[in-house]
């Protein structure tokens, strides 16, 4: 493990994911998922909602796209994204070290709890 600068949240624990996919679980809460696929995309799979649950997924490279995909009823929400189930959040060719924080409502799905760069939702 290592540690990554979030902007103004400071460093924290992180962990390299170079795969193209990763299903995210309770153990990954905590480490900031510092994506840096070999290759050009690397998508990350939401558990369903649960409350309490949180996941930070950060771009680690130049040139990716990085999505983080919800279980298929449910539903991203916030950034002035209009809410809709199986929608993926998608950072496209964002600056390293843009991110987002998602935490689970338990019921609907998922809310942005903080955001750094340009992403965009699913069509």
């Amino acid at each position: 493990m290592s540690e990554v600068n979030l902007r103004s949240f400071g460093y924290q624990e992180s962990t390299t994911v170079t795969a193209a996919t990763k299903t995210l679980a309770i153990t990954d809460q905590g480490l900031v998922q510092d994506a840096t696929p070999t290759g050009a995309t690397s998508v990350f799979t939401l558990p369903s909602t649960v409350v309490g649950y949180s996941f930070t997924i950060r771009v680690g490279s130049q040139g990716k796209t990085v999505s983080i995909s919800p279980a298929a009823l449910d539903l991203i929400a916030g950034n002035d994204f209009t809410a809709a189930d199986n929608k993926d959040l998608i950072f496209t060719n964002q600056t390293p070290g843009s991110f987002v924080t998602l935490a689970g409502d338990g019921t609907n799905g998922w809310n942005i709890v903080s955001i750094s760069g340009t992403a965009t939702r699913e069509a």
